[in-house]
């Protein structure tokens, strides 16, 4: 039970970490893209693009490390199997940004958090069930 604890702990705070990465990403391009005259109604969507390829990267080797302490295994299998689970989720958490975003008409960030959260959980589930089990 120990074990499990202290991995759900380290998962929470990579989370946090890799949640923070894909947000100032996320902001950071979205400013960005805006401020050099890209359309707003584009803008937010290739901010996401670009935070999610970083968030991604961040998040595999924190977790493959610092979570589930794996040393050695099948590299190639988990990366394709992780970089797999994060482009559904991912694309799925894109539609739902869309949707909240055009047609619930919440702000670029508000959209980003519900998404961003409703992914999280989809990702941990992955993660721990099916990339990283011992």
């Amino acid at each position: 039970m120990h074990k499990n604890m202290d991995e759900g702990i380290r998962y929470i705070l990579v989370g946090v970490l890799t949640t923070l990465v894909n947000y100032i990403f996320y902001g950071g391009f979205d400013f960005l893209f805006e401020k050099i005259g890209v359309a707003s109604v584009i803008s937010y969507k290739l901010a996401y693009g670009v935070a999610f390829v970083a968030a991604v990267l961040f998040a595999f080797f924190a977790n493959k490390y610092m979570v589930f302490r794996k040393k050695g295994g099948k590299l190639f299998q988990e990366i394709l199997s992780f970089f797999g689970l994060r482009v559904a989720s991912g694309i799925a958490s894109f539609f739902l940004l869309v949707l909240l975003v055009d047609v619930l008409r919440l702000t670029h960030t508000m959209g980003w958090v519900l998404s961003s959260a409703i992914n999280l959980i989809v990702n941990y589930i992955g993660s721990k069930f099916f990339i990283f089990r011992s």
